[in-house]
């Protein structure tokens, strides 16, 4: 049951990235310095699923869980200074990052310590 949860955090957290890419293409003008750090997000949220896909296969990787582990962190701390910015720390955008974030740390955590 623990994998499943923990996948379906990934798959939250690729969510937010897809939700991410859709809005830079609606909503930022196209080759903007905005456009091109928007991208650079989804990027990073993209890589942030892919480490976690690959930790959920890799129990006992405890280095793939500590690198995977400071990058959640870091999202959560991201996702909330974007909320900062724009006034509004319950934003969909940003619980939907913060919430994936936070559950993957705690999975990133587990397979850290053991």
């Amino acid at each position: 049951m623990d994998r499943i949860v923990d996948r379906l955090f990934c798959g939250l957290l690729a969510f937010g990235a897809a939700g991410h890419l859709l809005g830079t293409f609606l909503f930022a003008e196209l080759w903007s310095a905005l456009f091109v750090w928007s991208l650079a997000g989804v990027l990073a949220a993209a890589l942030l699923v892919a480490l976690n896909v690959v930790r959920s296969f890799r129990p006992g990787d405890r280095a793939v869980a500590w690198i995977a582990l400071a990058g959640t962190l870091c999202w959560v701390g991201i996702a909330g200074l974007f909320g900062i910015s724009i006034g509004n720390l319950f934003d969909p955008r940003v619980l939907v990052h913060a919430a994936a974030a936070v559950g993957l740390s705690y999975f990133n955590f587990r397979a850290a310590r053991v």
